[in-house]
């Protein structure tokens, strides 16, 4: 039987794109402890990033020591352009209040979710706003709605061609969408992503996370018929277990085509620490993870921390991704506030 054209979707990553959205670290964030260094890493990904295609900063009004340094490395750029917005936000992670591109028939459309800080843990009443905020200033160039229902970027996953990928830990939180059923949130996928199928783990985490187990921190398809996914070979490991039981969910998943996913396993990084007290006391475990990648216009960006399984990584992700330029960016600094490369971006298409 001939399957029919699909006429929504949501874009998958790897399609060309128009410009990735961020927003730069200030002093009225939790950055605010070691702002240099956060600062020192965003220009770092910015200056990859703009290599490849442009890039919309959003800084914050109140912080104009932070726009002085954007505006310098703003004049160094030729091929690709830094567009500077002043909005207000309460943090920087693009990626979970970003909007999010679906393509209707022949129109693309940005869709703004709700935001509310990963389930009400934290502050999030100006990033909620920052979509409307950036369509208003004309940032954004295509029809944008706002929804009410509470979803990030960072936990869906597509292959652009029907398929969300998710699961239960992060979207079944009881204080995102509390009074809707698991059947309920996957019709609403469906009607607004227009997903013909959603692929729901039920295992994996990462300690560390407060985002209560982003797809964007597990596993993320490369291709439509291919998924890399965090392994953890150590079974001393607290994470063992928990990997493994999301690898045999994974196994079990089927293509379109009723075949098995060509499943590649990323390895899980040696344990990070956190010092959360100053007296030299390392305690808090911090979410190092090699699958929150990111897809930009011939290239491919991957997180590293100076771990000696960076360079296995890369070059796992590089035997995937033959026609892109994988290059490692190190995220040491980003997962000090629990998340890494991919959370602090989100494409425009």
């Amino acid at each position: 039987m001939r399957r029919m054209p699909i006429t929504r979707r949501m874009k998958a990553e790897w399609e060309t794109q128009r410009a990735v959205l961020m927003a730069f670290p200030h002093t009225q964030s939790d950055w605010v402890d070691y702002i240099q260094e956060a600062r020192e890493n965003f220009l770092h990904i910015i200056a990859h990033i703009v290599r490849f295609e442009d890039i919309i900063v959003c800084v914050d009004p109140r912080d104009t020591e932070g726009k002085k340094i954007l505006e310098k490395l703003q004049k160094s750029q030729n091929k690709f352009q830094i567009q500077i917005v002043e909005v207000r936000s309460n943090d920087t992670w693009a990626r979970d209040f970003g909007p999010i591109s679906i393509q209707d028939g022949k129109v693309l459309k940005m869709l703004d979710f709700t935001f509310n800080g990963w389930g009400l843990k934290f502050e999030a009443t100006d990033d909620n706003q920052i979509n409307a905020r950036l369509l208003k200033a004309g940032v954004f160039k295509h029809e944008m709605q706002s929804l009410p229902f509470v979803l990030e970027g960072g936990s869906i996953d597509t292959d652009g061609q029907g398929r969300i990928l998710t699961n239960t830990q992060c979207l079944l939180s009881p204080h995102r969408n509390p009074y809707l059923s698991q059947f309920q949130i996957e019709q609403t996928l469906k009607n607004t992503l227009g997903a013909e199928e959603v692929l729901w783990l039920h295992s994996g985490y990462l300690q560390g996370d407060d985002t209560d187990s982003h797809i964007d921190t597990l596993a993320r398809f490369l291709n439509p018929t291919t998924i890399a996914y965090v392994k953890c070979e150590d079974k001393n490991d607290e994470h063992y277990e928990e990997l493994e039981k999301m690898e045999a969910e994974l196994l079990e998943l089927k293509t379109p085509a009723g075949k098995p996913y060509n499943l590649i396993a990323l390895p899980l990084p040696d344990a990070k620490y956190a010092n959360n007290g100053g007296d030299g006391a390392f305690s808090e475990r911090l979410p190092a993870t090699y699958a929150n990648f990111l897809f930009i216009n011939n290239a491919l960006l991957v997180p590293t921390y100076g771990d000696k399984k960076d360079n296995q990584a890369l070059e796992i992700l590089q035997s995937q991704c033959l026609d892109r330029e994988v290059i490692g960016i190190d995220c040491s600094t980003l997962i000090r506030q629990h998340g890494s490369l991919h959370c602090v971006t989100m494409q425009i298409y």
